[in-house]
């Protein structure tokens, strides 16, 4: 069937112009939540809802204003009443002014992409703003979705925050990969800024990859916090943690200080290494290292040293536990996402056949 979904609300903007034609995209990112009714007439209610005129760009888009140092808001596509909208131009009651355009792509072996971008400027022309998302498919079985908002404003600030989700293939081994990832960064008037990342890649054969990276900037100060999981699929676990600061000190020069962690595990043997580290006003640097070699036979090497005259080296019997399994598999990520599985394919045939290009037969 042509809507695999049921029809959105309309809203009703005040549009500086009568809108372009456009016939209505559906947006199965918006799609987050399944809404239950008790009766019949309950959703044909909600289904023929109007809402109210929107009054200001708060409503329209989250992408007017920087974005919230939240990691667990990147996974999940924001729903805004900008994405219930029809392609075309209008104005809103606090003098936002906007612009929304659909447009597809075509390729080889089925690739479809259809993106909506949405963008805008306060009716004083102090802040500009952008948001975009997407859907993408091929034969093969390649399922793609993901956003991206940025914006900056009259004061120096800019923002920006994107997130993907994805099912793809390994290029060497051609395994099935479900791929999730998001990215955040602003930076306000004063130059100071934030970054933060984030991934996860799991495939079918079991291996699969966690990663975050952050960084903060105020004014002197600067941190830096990235930690990372690697599983071969196979019994082998990789894990790391780096840490990093910077500080100016009163009087002048800088204070610096870290910690990094790396450990290495598989077939009931393995090893952990780290060392702490700091550099003080003066610049006086202090260093401590530490490692431990784990031989699968009930005993342990720990060993280590510092700037400061440490030493130590010795041998003991201990038990060596380390998880070769990470906590979220290929087969939960995908179950996981509904949404990204039911991304439209394009049919197998002659693509003329289809009015525009073939979106409104998806």
């Amino acid at each position: 069937e042509a809507d695999m979904q049921p029809p959105q609300p309309q809203l009703q903007p005040q549009t500086a112009e009568a809108p372009r034609a456009a016939k209505p995209v559906q947006d199965r990112v918006l799609s987050q939540l399944t809404m239950q009714f008790e009766t019949a007439a309950e959703a044909q209610r909600a289904k023929t809802a109007v809402l109210p005129p929107l009054q200001s760009v708060l409503e329209l888009t989250s992408a007017a204003a920087p974005p919230s140092r939240n990691m667990e808001e990147m996974t999940t596509a924001v729903s805004s009443a900008g994405r219930q909208l029809e392609d075309g131009v209008g104005v809103l009651s606090d003098g936002t002014k906007y612009e929304r355009t659909t447009t597809e792509e075509f390729g080889a072996d089925g690739y479809w992409l259809r993106q909506t971008v949405m963008r805008g400027v306060s009716a004083q022309g102090k802040v500009e703003w952008e948001e975009r998302w997407w859907e993408a498919s091929d034969w093969a079985g390649m399922r793609e979705m993901g956003a991206e908002k940025s914006g900056c404003a009259a004061d120096g600030s800019a923002w920006r925050e994107t997130w993907r989700e994805a099912i793809a293939f390994d290029s060497t081994t051609g395994e099935p990969i479900v791929e999730r990832s998001a990215h955040k960064w602003a930076q306000d008037a004063k130059n100071d800024s934030w970054e933060e990342k984030w991934g996860e890649h799991y495939t079918a054969n079991g291996a699969a990859n966690k990663y975050a990276d952050k960084w903060g900037k105020d004014g002197p100060n600067v941190w830096h916090e990235r930690w990372g999981e690697d599983y071969d699929g196979s019994g082998g676990c990789v894990k790391y943690t780096d840490k990093w600061a910077e500080r100016l000190v009163e009087g002048g020069g800088n204070e610096q200080w870290g910690e990094n962690w790396v450990e290495d595990f598989g077939g009931g043997a393995g090893g952990k290494k780290g060392e702490t580290w700091s550099v003080d006003g003066s610049g006086h640097r202090y260093q401590r290292w530490w490692g431990e070699e784990h031989f699968g036979n009930g005993w342990v090497r720990r060993f280590g040293n510092s700037t400061t005259g440490e030493h130590w080296d010795q041998s003991e019997e201990m038990d060596t536990y380390y998880n070769p399994i990470p906590h979220f598999t290929y087969q939960m990520a995908l179950d996981h996402s509904p949404t990204l599985q039911n991304v439209p394919v394009l049919p197998r045939g002659d693509l003329d056949d289809f009015e525009g290009g073939g979106a409104s037969s998806l």
